[in-house]
């Protein structure tokens, strides 16, 4: 059985949550320039993936970069205010998160007496139900994830296509 079953959770429902927040929020100019959209997707992919390998301070960097790349656009007009807000809020929850995943997992107290039987079965039936619901999380928020990365490439599409009709008019 995983002895951190948290983290790896944790890294799933994170790399779920940065695809919702930030892939699936992008959207065409003047909102969000469609280079740094792309450059916040690659930033996204990259957290995601050390954030389920479990390197955690590998994906607080890339989050602090991320961050930086926001501000950066922002001051250049390339990403609204409001969406700057929005990126900013998320990078925050899900760095909140990874530091939580980064704490030590809480010991269990120490037992005068040892289980009985019946003890030893109801916890190893709450072990299984709980990695069942772990497995049903990682799945779903995969599937979510999934879902997001689809409507952001679409949104990414939209917002190309919108460009070269603009240019195409002038």
């Amino acid at each position: 059985m995983n002895r951190h079953p948290r983290r790896k959770l944790t890294a799933t429902v994170l790399g779920a949550c940065l695809g919702v927040a930030l892939l699936g929020g992008c959207s065409p100019a003047p909102d969000l320039d469609t280079a740094v959209a792309g450059q916040l997707q690659t930033r996204v992919a990259s957290a995601k993936k050390l954030a389920a390998a479990q390197d955690f301070p590998s994906a607080l960097a890339e989050l602090q970069q991320m961050n930086q790349d926001v501000a950066t656009a922002a001051d250049q007009g390339k990403v609204s205010q409001q969406r700057k807000a929005r990126i900013e809020a998320a990078i925050s929850t899900i760095r909140s998160e990874l530091e939580a995943a980064l704490a030590p997992a809480p010991t269990s107290p120490a037992t005068d007496r040892p289980l009985t039987k019946d003890e030893q079965e109801r916890l190893e039936e709450a072990q299984k139900e709980a990695e069942k619901q772990r497995e049903e999380a990682q799945k779903e928020a995969e599937k979510q994830l999934e879902e997001a990365q689809e409507q952001a490439e679409k949104q990414r599409k939209e917002a190309q296509e919108e460009a070269e009709k603009q240019r195409n008019r002038d």
